[in-house]
């Protein structure tokens, strides 16, 4: 008989390479008590990657993924080759890069559940969070791990243990959407370690987007109506645009809509519920490259075929789905987000948008099952911070639009925003990477020019036939 060997506390790390340019690093895990105040019971590994700098020094720079649900240390090699996060290869001569599996993410103890199952699409595309699968997932991950305690607070403990370890007496956090959210709940919990914080895509605490954000749906679906409009091409095929969408919206108020998608070359018929179009689609918008098809995708519908944008968003399903750890995705969101929605808030909100609140009541029963406690009503107080931050915005992110960035900078004295115009909730471009490598070696937002990169975005054009 074979055993597992035991697990042990503290930093495991070797030799590895990462990338195509087999960058210099180090891979491992630190080992944790799952439960952190207890100290006791079960040790989960805590896996990360550092990239090391050419010159070694004690400066880090941890990158933060979203979700939550992404798992960083998967973007290791994106990193190492510059693919991803381009500003850390510019600070690569002074800076190791961290990059840590949050608990329940990627190879930290993975809480994984598929609610996009390709055996049987019917189920996601009738209810966005299938009860069957909810059901099914929290008795088999409760078996091997207590869920409450996937959280961020948590993970943020974890985060800076392994700093400890690394011996870095600072680190400059690199966060984008929910790795946002993670690196000012770290502000909080460890302010005398944080270097700097550069916050890409904003969702802070004590201001939290509502799950599914409607009226950023409705904001970046009337900004790309105003943008078919400016465009000749667009203009000329999709003249009708709006109507079109409007109607689609109608016909799926009347009940689900039949479709045909392709999966693993064969046809499956499905019924596409709004709950699970007006999520999806909301994803679609996320960039604009997604957005750039969006035309073409009503007009066809609008004219009775279903079949592309059904496909177009069962991809959207299953690419959400294989990125994050949907089970953690849950553990945090079910502690973290839903016991501190505003009713008034999320009624405003449905009224004003076509996505209405159906996300937020598909999250709302999944957390029901779930059955995680709430964090502590002080957790969703807003952060407050002295340390130096810049703030990036997509003008058409629908899912943490500007006006959050706005509300949070408020508690940071020391924050400056970016607001780049025509970008979604990913906003890189080489003017902002710029601006990122000196406000980091600056250690400083105090006199830097955030002008420049408000029209440095070159939206794609519009599509008018399905990309091959």
């Amino acid at each position: 008989m074979i055993f597992a060997a035991a697990l042990t506390l503290g930093l495991q790390l070797h030799p590895c390479t990462q990338g195509r340019a087999k960058a210099a690093a180090t891979c491992g895990t630190y080992g944790v008590y799952e439960d952190r105040v207890a100290k006791s019971g079960r040790i989960i590994e805590i896996h990360v990657v550092v990239l090391k700098a050419r010159r070694p020094s004690q400066h880090a720079i941890a990158f933060v993924a979203g979700g939550p649900g992404q798992a960083s240390a998967d973007f290791a090699g994106l990193v190492a080759d510059g693919a991803l996060a381009r500003e850390t290869r510019s600070l690569d001569d002074t800076y190791d890069i961290v990059l840590m599996d949050d608990r329940g993410m990627g190879k930290s103890h993975l809480l994984q559940c598929d609610f996009a199952p390709q055996s049987d699409p019917a189920v996601y595309f009738k209810q966005l969070i299938a009860d069957s699968i909810v059901q099914a997932c929290r008795t088999k991950l409760a078996a091997e791990a207590d869920l409450a305690l996937y959280n961020t607070i948590n993970a943020v403990d974890d985060l800076d243990d392994i700093r400890a370890a690394l011996g870095y007496p600072k680190l400059v956090l690199d966060g984008g959407s929910y790795g946002t959210f993670f690196s000012l709940v770290y502000m909080r919990r460890h302010p005398e370690r944080v270097e700097s914080a550069v916050l890409d895509g904003v969702d802070p605490p004590g201001f939290q987007p509502l799950p599914g954000e409607p009226i950023g749906a409705q904001t970046a679906l009337d900004d790309l109506v105003v943008k078919c409009n400016r465009d000749a091409a667009c203009r000329t095929h999709f003249p009708r645009f709006a109507q079109q969408f409007k109607g689609f919206i109608a016909r799926l108020n009347r009940g689900p809509v039949e479709a045909t998608v392709e999966i693993s070359g064969t046809s499956r018929k499905v019924r596409m519920s709004k709950e699970f179009f007006v999520d999806r689609f909301r994803e679609l918008l996320y960039d604009p490259e997604g957005a750039s098809v969006v035309p073409y995708l009503i007009d066809r519908a609008a004219n009775g075929d279903v079949a592309p944008v059904a496909s177009v968003l069962n991809d959207v399903a299953v690419t959400l789905d294989q990125s994050l750890a949907m089970g953690a995705w849950l553990s945090y969101t079910c502690e973290e987000v839903i016991p501190f929605l505003n009713d008034a808030d999320v009624a405003n909100a449905a009224a004003r948008s076509f996505a209405g609140d159906l996300r937020i009541r598909a999250q709302r029963h999944a957390c029901d099952e779930w059955n995680v406690a709430a964090m502590p009503a002080e957790f969703n107080e807003p952060v407050r911070s002295d340390a130096p931050v810049l703030m990036i915005s997509g003008s058409d992110d629908p899912a943490t639009p500007p006006r959050y960035a706005a509300k949070a900078a408020a508690f940071l004295p020391n924050a400056k925003i970016v607001l780049v115009k025509g970008a979604g909730h990913a906003t890189e471009t080489p003017c902002v990477d710029a601006l990122i490598v000196r406000f980091v070696r600056a250690q400083s937002a105090r006199g830097l020019d955030v002008s420049k990169c408000s029209a440095a975005f070159t939206l794609p054009k519009f599509a008018t036939a399905l990309p091959q």
